[in-house]
């Protein structure tokens, strides 16, 4: 029977960690149905939602893929997931994209995340970037989240733009086009 898995690595980057990986998956059968990898300056994280059949395989699986951890010096987790917690999200949501800017400091993300949580918004994509070139050290933040229906979006970007503002930082907050996404 098929199962799914979450898999989740990260350490210093090397070249051949992406071939290497998915190679020991491949070995396994394991089919890749989501995945996000990124280097974060010299550093590489990866996850992916993972699907296989292991049966009797799965300790000569555990026992490769330790190898390979340890090889290029990856803290990996892997972990089952349930068909329930597979489920994806859907209904009478709105896709909004969020972008912020500024000088960089402590506190921007959990400012913006906390608004957003506030009104019940989920965040489904994340992803920063800093830089050191230009001083003060600039700050991006890039966010995509969803918003039943009932809420009042102008709403919440007239209390992020105010929190933007009380915390130093430019946003811009509009809804996604569904047919790109």
């Amino acid at each position: 029977m098929k199962q799914r898995y979450m898999l989740i690595a990260g350490g210093v980057d090397r070249k051949g960690i992406v071939y290497k990986l998915t190679n020991v998956l491949k070995e396994f059968n394991f089919n890749i149905e989501d995945s996000s990898m990124i280097m974060l300056r010299r550093t590489f994280s990866v996850i992916m939602l993972l699907s296989a059949d292991l049966k009797a395989k799965s300790d000569l699986f555990d026992k490769e893929i330790n190898k390979f951890s340890k090889k290029y010096e990856m803290t990996m987790e892997i972990k089952k997931i349930t068909e329930n917690e597979m489920k994806e999200y859907g209904g009478e949501e709105r896709i909004y994209v969020i972008s912020i800017s500024g000088a960089d400091k402590p506190g921007i993300v959990n400012a913006i995340t906390k608004k957003l949580y506030e009104v019940g918004a989920n965040i489904v994509d994340l992803e920063t970037k800093s830089s050191e070139k230009v001083t003060p050290h600039a700050y991006y933040m890039f966010l995509e989240v969803t918003l039943p229906k009932k809420i009042n979006a102008k709403r919440i970007q007239t209390q992020l733009v105010k929190e933007g503002k009380r915390i130093g930082v430019h946003v811009s907050f509009s809804e996604a086009d569904k047919s790109i996404l």
